[in-house]
């Protein structure tokens, strides 16, 4: 390929523009960019406004949030028993474990029995996007026999869990009727 120094002038001048552009044409929050004549024109992320007759014109272009994917391996889980049923905790526990699950604490008793629902609770904070889908990800595939709800980690239960803990595990009657231990 043969660069004169005119081809060369004007592809350095295409890259200069290029890169203005893109430093220098997006407002500071990347929502609008300003036409020609000073209007705004809608970006990726301008969610719509009223149109000339009042109603919510959406963007063409939204882009939906990346998916994500659940994970098991490394993730910390701590299970609690919130039945009358000795040990079901410690079995469920070694069971998640066996699949990858990492124990953030031992089995134990939940704060207050008995619990009528088995329930996967996650840890809230910058991770809870990633911990619901893990949680609800554990509920559907390891919790068998019921179908345990899944919620955020709320203040009175998050005193009875190791502060690294992601996952929670209570137990409900539900799950021990449908699991007996043994």
């Amino acid at each position: 390929m043969n660069l004169s120094p005119a081809r060369l002038a004007v592809l350095v001048a295409l890259v200069v523009a290029g890169i203005a552009v893109l430093l220098n044409g997006f407002g500071g929050d990347g929502a609008v960019l300003a036409g020609d004549d000073g209007s705004a024109a809608p970006t990726e992320t301008d969610t719509g406004s009223p149109g000339p007759t009042g109603a919510a014109s959406p963007s063409a272009t939204e882009s939906a949030p990346p998916e994500l994917e659940a994970q098991v391996n490394g993730v910390t889980i701590q299970v609690l028993n919130g039945t009358s049923e000795v040990g079901l905790a410690a079995e469920v526990q070694e069971f998640l474990e066996s699949k990858g699950y990492v124990a953030s604490q031992e089995a134990a008793d939940a704060p207050a029995k008995p619990v009528e629902s088995t329930t996967v609770y996650f840890r809230g904070g910058p991770d809870s996007a990633q911990n619901e889908v893990d949680a609800e990800h554990l509920a559907g595939r390891f919790i068998k026999g019921v179908e345990a709800a899944v919620e955020s980690l709320g203040d009175s239960l998050d005193a009875s869990v190791a502060p690294r803990t992601q996952l929670v595990v209570l137990l409900g009657d539900d799950y021990a009727a449908a699991n007996p231990v043994g």
